[in-house]
Formats: C-alpha cells, sequence, structure tokens
C-alpha cells in the first residue's frame, strides 16, 4: 500500500497485506485508517474480516452485477462465503 501520499479514493482488491512485524502493522492499520476517513474507499473481499475494520456499507455482486448495496451487516448476511 502506498500510505505516503493521500488521495481521495482508495482502492484495496483483496484484503490488507500483513507482515510478522506486530508494530509494522499496528502502524501501518493506523496510518491506513487515518487515510480512509477522510477518502472514498473500496475494498474487494471475499473475506468479511477486513470489511468489518474499514466500511459501514456493502455490495453484493452476483454475476458480474450489483446484486444489493445496504448495511455491511445486511450484505454479509446475503453473501454466500462458502462459494
Amino acid at each position: 500500500l502506498l500510505l505516503s501520499i493521500e488521495f481521495d479514493i482508495y482502492l484495496i482488491d483483496e484484503g490488507m497485506p500483513a507482515t510478522t512485524d506486530v508494530e509494522f502493522n499496528r502502524k501501518a492499520g493506523n496510518l491506513l485508517k487515518e487515510r480512509l476517513q477522510n477518502a472514498t474507499v473500496v475494498i474487494v473481499s471475499h473475506s468479511p474480516q477486513p470489511l468489518q475494520k474499514f466500511c459501514d456499507s456493502a455490495a453484493v455482486l452476483r454475476n458480474g452485477r450489483l446484486y444489493q448495496f445496504d448495511t455491511l451487516e445486511e450484505a454479509k448476511r446475503l453473501y454466500d462465503y462458502t462459494a
């Protein structure tokens, strides 16, 4: 992730990279949260964990088309995590 520059829109594909360096992960996570507070964020994920950290709402796609855009909780209910 490029966090040294502030953007209006962030696109994050499939989760947040992590290292075994706990202190680095904490600092990078805090900086990312700070950057995302004033930006539009699109996160692509098949896992709810990154979404829970950063999102209030979510879109569910089916066959490449928007199926539903709702609260994160409703989107999690609609999404089939076994697929």
